[in-house]
Parts: structure tokens; sequence; C-alpha cells
């Protein structure tokens, strides 16, 4: 980011020498610190430390094979827009359980968990979510929260993923497992429809049957083996077919 790249140059600006001669040797005193570049230093971070002011977050049942995470139980640099302002190369994971965004310190050492209504998108593993409220962009019977925006042409394409915890017992000991599901929705009609089956898909669009199955066989996809890439074929034909 480059409020982080200027704020690092200031920073070293400002303390290069007095750590320097810190390292070198324990009883060394720092050059006294200028007071303005140092007020710079604090006014080009008060964006970026709002960022970092949230509730810390532990990962549990971080020892079991399955998780809670959006694809890897892992922090994966992305893009935030949280509280009227975007933020670069962030690490961050998604916990589908809580439906909640988690990001690293710039520390590194700690987990910030973000507060889900200020975030208004933020994207990774080539994945955009935004946050819908019920009634507010989306139907009123759908849930608020981060909903995958898996196509965004006409017939927008609405994925909203969640995970569910679950626990068996092996050996006396408690496993916890986490069954993922995903909801499907299409913008027709001047609302978005669950879909789920290939036959759902189809009955939004009855005049161009032949086509949209057409489009699947033409690049081979087989909807219940690839439902998304499905779905996502048949709408973007259908929008093709039907553009101005």
């Amino acid at each position: 980011m480059r409020i982080f790249t200027s704020c690092l140059f200031i920073f070293s600006c400002v303390f290069g020498p007095g750590y320097g001669q810190l390292a070198d040797s324990k009883s060394a005193v720092p050059d006294p610190v200028p007071e303005y570049p140092l007020s710079l230093y604090k006014a080009a971070t008060t964006d970026a430390q709002n960022l970092y002011n949230g509730r810390l977050y532990y990962i549990y049942d971080a020892r079991d094979e399955e998780h809670q995470f959006f694809d890897a139980r892992k922090l994966e640099n992305g893009t935030v827009f949280y509280d009227g302002q975007q933020y670069e190369n962030i690490p961050m994971m998604y916990d589908l359980v809580r439906d909640e965004l988690i990001i690293t310190h710039i520390n590194g050492y700690e987990n910030i968990l973000l507060q889900s209504p200020k975030v208004k998108y933020f994207s990774f593993y080539n994945h955009n979510f935004r946050r819908f409220e019920s009634g507010n962009g989306i139907n009123p019977e759908m849930r608020t929260g981060f909903y995958d925006e898996l196509y965004s042409g006409k017939t927008k394409t609405l994925v909203r993923r969640i995970k569910e915890r679950q626990e068996k017992i092996v050996e006396k000991k408690v496993i916890a497992q986490f069954p993922s599901k995903n909801f499907y929705y299409l913008y027709k009609n001047g609302k978005y429809n669950s879909v789920r089956s290939k036959k759902s898909v189809l009955a939004l669009f009855p005049a161009h049957k032949s086509e949209l199955r057409k489009a699947l066989r033409e690049k081979n996809i087989r909807f219940r083996k690839n439902r998304e890439m499905a779905i996502v074929t048949m709408v973007a034909r259908y929008d093709e077919l039907t553009k101005p």
C-alpha cells in the first residue's frame, strides 16, 4: 500500500540514525526526534491504525484436519475496503462459520477481527466478496452477510458460502468437522432467484434453453461436477444472446 510505503520512508528518515547507534552500542542514545517529521508520521498512519483497531481473533480447532476458513487455513494477501478506505496487500482469512473477515496485525504476531458492518468488500484467491444487508441490494429473505460475486454481468450471480461446525468422536477424542454449503442466486425479473440444479437455471430462461444447453456441451461442462462454472457459462451465454 502507498500509505505504508510513505510511512516507512518517513519512519526510516526519523529513526534510522538512532537505530544504527543503538545496534552498535547499548549505551548509545538516539538523537532527538524532530517534532515536525514525527507529526507527519502520526498523521499518515491514522487511517491505517483504524484498520488494526479491532478485537483479537484466535483460531479455534487449529489442530483438526478440517478448518472453518474459505479455501485454506492460512493468511493470503488481498484487498479490503474498510470504514471508507481501501487497503491492499493485507494478509487475511475468511471464517465461513462466523461469516467474519480476519487480518493479521501489522506487527505480524496477532490476528485482528474486522467489524463486518464496516467491511464493504474484500477480495482474495481470485474471488470478490461484498457485504449485503437483507432487503438492501438483495431480497428481504436473504441473510445479511458476505456474498461471493461469482458473475457481475447483467444477470448478476451471487454465492452465499457457509460452513457449519460439527463434531464426531473417534477413539474417545472429539474431532471438529466443517462441511460446506453453497447457495446460488441469479438476478432475474427484478430479484435474486435461488438456483441449485440445471433445471432451476433453465427455468429462468425458458426461451433460451437449447442455447444454454449447447453452451455447456461446447465447453464439455457437466453441471453436477462443476456447478459454479456451469452456472457462469449459462448466464454469460444468456447475457450474450440478449445484449442490445
